[in-house]
């Protein structure tokens, strides 16, 4: 999610794949071969052999997410340091007392502090969300993105900022955090492993 690079390179060993974000997988992965070099029509041929490697059937137009990408000028994200110190704890401590909710609350500060725009404004797809944290997709927009929003760490926000990365899915929704996002502190996401980042701030 932070880390696009090894998050693709997941997806490429048959890892992490869920048909409920396939269109940012298929996204990511046209991305990746974008940067190899490879033409539009050799981008198409290996999605599909991925697909069929991995037996992943892909409802999505191909061609138009290619489209898409080549108009996308940015590079996969890679190499990014994402901090967590004292007063992001503190923050989330003094709203959430339940280990999901935490969690969530963490990788949104995380995702911010990656994705944000000046006005601490960010888009995210709830089911990648939960496929990231290995939380249910129903129990997070149910319970624990309501929390969030309720003691009012992020705010829900009327549309999406980028909403071409994800699917084009009632799912995508653009979020305001509502606490400082200084990328700083002792405590430091590694290749995307919020699971341990989690366990070494919050046990």
């Amino acid at each position: 999610m932070i880390n696009e690079v090894v998050e693709v390179k997941e997806y490429l060993s048959g890892k992490n794949i869920s048909k409920r974000i396939l269109y940012r997988i298929c996204y990511l992965l046209a991305k990746w071969y974008k940067e190899e070099g490879l033409s539009q029509l050799e981008i198409r041929d290996s999605i599909f052999r991925w697909a069929k490697k991995h037996d992943v059937f892909i409802k999505y137009s191909v061609n138009n997410i290619i489209y898409k990408v080549l108009e996308d000028k940015t590079r996969l994200k890679d190499n990014i340091s994402i901090k967590i110190n004292k007063a992001d704890i503190e923050e989330i401590n003094r709203r959430f007392d339940k280990k999901n909710t935490k969690l969530t609350a963490l990788a949104l500060l995380c995702y911010a502090k990656a994705s944000a725009n000046r006005d601490k404004e960010f888009d995210i797809s709830s089911v990648a969300l939960s496929n990231w944290l290995g939380i249910n997709s129903g129990d997070m927009s149910t319970y624990y993105l309501r929390e969030v929003i309720d003691f009012e760490y992020i705010t829900k926000i009327s549309t999406p900022i980028n909403t071409f990365k994800w699917d084009t899915s009632k799912q995508n929704s653009g979020y305001r955090i509502n606490v400082d996002i200084h990328n700083s502190g002792n405590y430091t996401l590694k290749d995307n492993d919020i699971l341990d980042l989690y366990f070494q701030i919050f046990c």
